[in-house]
């Protein structure tokens, strides 16, 4: 996502074949009043044979906080793009946005997102709504998956065995901001369940989601909390769909951001990527694989960028069962988005070895605002 001289936001694709070359960058939507976020920001995600959904947020009304999701889908590769499409029915003037999208089995896309619909009372809260595509394209008619969640973490969501599985950072009366899953399992919602009772206790919201990967029944999670005033990032595993949870395992090097992600590799061990502060305002994106047991590697160093809210969140992509590609924002003057690529294995050692591309995209569009 990058401003164009005229200062409308453009949304650009490219993509590169695991032992190929990078594609000249697509143009997928162009539009002054997209909304450009360093926390909430545009994503797509990959089907089967050349499906791709990407969705993006667009401004509602003059209010700072006032934006829509809207989504788009190709079936060639990205060559042509459908015509955009809301994916929620509330039109009101509030907050929607921190979508997660699944690609599902059958061509359609699930989705979930924080819908702000009933925030316009004074006591309204923010809620996690349920959506999507049809196989054929068509948005969903959408649902209350929680009527209380926290206003401003990312959703994210993955297809697990006979359904689907969304995490999100919950709220309660109390200001408990612990990580939440609900589930679609064999044909129906189950209700949302805490992951594993951190207790962190905040009353402003963290702007710091989780992230899932899964295969099969089996799914791993990440997430930062800052319970008792002790910053940490932890991953647990699942090996029953998201039904139950294992023992949080730590993976930070003592100061971390958050900002997480997570992808599997191997035989059911994770790789977790975070932003580690080392000094004030410098961080670096890290890597660690975790096994089922706890075990853990040493961390890897995938780049160095700001601790500020310009960095933005690292990104992560499995392109095989031992290589994950990692995107993130390098701040400076001129600012670039940079891809590595984290090579593991058996024959790679029990940390992994980290190798890069060598690609780089000029990032010249203006600092997103922040929030």
């Amino acid at each position: 996502m990058e401003r164009d001289a005229d200062s409308a936001w453009t949304i650009r694709v490219a993509q590169r074949p695991v032992d190929g070359a990078w594609s000249m960058p697509r143009v997928v939507v162009r539009d002054s009043l997209l909304f450009a976020n360093w926390a909430d920001f545009p994503a797509v995600v990959a089907g089967d044979s050349g499906r791709l959904a990407l969705h993006y947020l667009r401004r509602s009304s003059p209010g700072k906080y006032s934006y829509h999701v809207w989504a788009v889908a190709t079936t060639d590769g990205g060559v042509s793009w459908s015509a955009p499409q809301r994916l929620h029915r509330d039109t009101s003037a509030t907050e929607h946005g921190f979508a997660a999208l699944v690609p599902m089995g059958d061509g359609s896309v699930a989705a979930a997102w924080l819908d702000g619909h009933a925030t316009g009372a004074a006591t309204g809260a923010m809620t996690v709504a349920f959506g999507g595509l049809d196989r054929a394209g068509r948005v969903r008619p959408d649902s209350v998956l929680d009527a209380r969640t926290c206003d401003c973490c990312q959703v994210t969501g993955v297809r697990v065995s006979g359904g689907v599985l969304f995490a999100y950072r919950d709220r309660t009366a109390e200001e408990v901001r612990d990580i939440a899953v609900v589930r679609y399992v064999d044909g129906g919602w189950l209700p949302p369940a805490i992951v594993h009772e951190d207790d962190w206790v905040t009353r402003a919201c963290p702007v710091n989601g989780p992230a899932l990967a899964a295969h099969d029944s089996s799914v791993a999670l990440a997430w930062f909390t800052n319970a008792a005033n002790i910053p940490a990032v932890h991953v647990a595993f699942s090996s029953d769909r998201g039904a139950t949870w294992g023992a949080p395992v730590r993976v930070d090097d003592g100061q971390p951001l958050g900002r997480v992600d997570i992808e599997y590799v191997g035989d059911g061990d994770a790789l977790v990527t975070w932003l580690e502060q080392t000094r004030v305002g410098s961080a670096e994106v890290r890597a660690r694989r975790v096994q089922r047991d706890g075990s853990r590697s040493a961390a890897v160093t995938v780049g160095v960028t700001s601790d500020a809210r310009q960095s933005g969140f690292p990104r992560t992509a499995a392109t095989n069962d031992s290589t994950v590609a990692v995107a993130w924002r390098e701040v400076g003057n001129p600012s670039r988005l940079r891809v590595g690529r984290i090579v593991t294995g058996r024959g790679a050692g029990a940390g992994g070895r980290f190798t890069i591309f060598g690609i780089e995209l000029p990032f010249t569009g203006r600092s997103t605002e922040s929030r």
